[in-house]
C-alpha cells in the first residue's frame, strides 16, 4: 500500500494506492495512517519543503521513503509542451497522465476547475498542446468584491447560467458564465473525444456541460501520481 499526497500551499489532499487501485483518503489523520501497511509516500507539491517537512512529522511517517514527483518533458507516452517542463505546474502534469492512462489513444481536453481553473489539450499521440490558465469561481468573486466599492457576495455559492436578479446573483452567475464559456470556447477551438473535468468546483460546472461528451474524474491528479509508483 502507497499513500498519494497532493500538498498544496492552502490544504493537503491523499488517496491510497492498493494492488493499483486509487482509493481517496477523506481525513489525513496520524491516527488512521499508523494502522496502516504504508510502503512509501509519493507526493507532488506546489508548497515549500519546509511545510512538506512538517507535514512528515505531523503525520508521522518521516521514517518511510518520501518521493516526490515534478512536471518532466515527457513520462508514460506524454510529452510536455513547454521548453521548459519543469515550470507547468506539476497538478497539470500529473492530470495528463492520469488522462492518457484512463483514454489512451484518444484526443482529451483536461479541466481542472479549483483555485485557478486550468485547460489542457492533450492528443491522442500524448502531446500536450498547451493549455490556459484563468481565475477560478472563488478567485473571481473575491477579485470583485475587493476592487469594487459596492458588490458583495455571500459565503454559498449558488450560480447558474441565468441573468442575476440582484448583486449576489450577478456577481455568481456571472464568475460561472465566465468559467463555463471559457470551457466551451476551449471545446469549440479544438473538439476532442472526451472532456475530462476535475478539481473541487466540477460539481458546479458538471451541470452546464452535460451536453459534451464528459467524464468527471476526481481521483485524476491522483490516477497520474499512482504511475510512478515503483518506477
Amino acid at each position: 500500500m502507497y499513500l498519494l499526497l497532493d500538498i498544496g500551499n492552502t490544504r493537503e489532499k491523499a488517496a491510497l494506492v492498493k494492488q493499483g487501485k486509487v482509493t481517496a483518503l477523506p481525513q489525513l489523520a496520524p491516527d488512521n495512517l499508523a494502522k496502516l501497511p504504508i510502503k512509501a509516500v509519493y507526493f507532488a507539491s506546489v508548497a515549500s519543503q519546509e511545510k512538506v517537512a512538517v507535514i512528515k512529522q505531523l503525520l508521522g511517517l518521516d521514517h518511510l521513503p518520501w518521493r516526490q514527483v515534478h512536471s518532466d518533458a515527457q513520462a508514460y507516452g506524454v510529452h510536455s509542451s513547454y521548453q521548459q517542463p519543469q515550470t507547468l505546474g506539476v497538478d497539470r502534469w500529473l492530470a495528463m497522465l492520469g488522462a492518457q492512462l484512463l483514454f489512451p489513444a484518444k484526443n482529451v481536453l483536461i479541466v481542472d476547475a479549483g483555485t485557478a481553473v486550468t485547460v489542457d489539450w492533450l492528443d491522442k499521440d500524448g502531446q500536450h498542446g498547451g493549455g490556459w490558465i484563468i481565475p477560478g469561481l472563488k478567485m473571481q468573486q473575491q477579485a470583485v468584491v475587493k476592487n469594487t466599492a459596492k458588490v458583495f457576495n455571500s459565503e454559498m455559492f449558488n450560480g447558474r447560467l441565468e441573468p442575476g436578479t440582484d448583486t449576489v446573483t450577478g456577481l455568481q452567475n456571472g464568475c460561472l458564465a465566465a468559467v463555463s464559456g471559457a470551457v466551451r470556447l476551449a471545446w469549440q477551438q479544438t473538439p476532442c473525444d472526451k472532456l475530462l473535468l476535475t478539481g473541487g468546483d466540477s460539481k458546479f460546472l458538471k451541470p452546464y456541460l452535460a451536453d459534451l461528451p464528459l467524464v468527471v474524474e476526481p481521483l485524476l491528479i491522483f490516477q497520474g501520481l499512482a504511475r510512478y509508483i515503483d518506477m
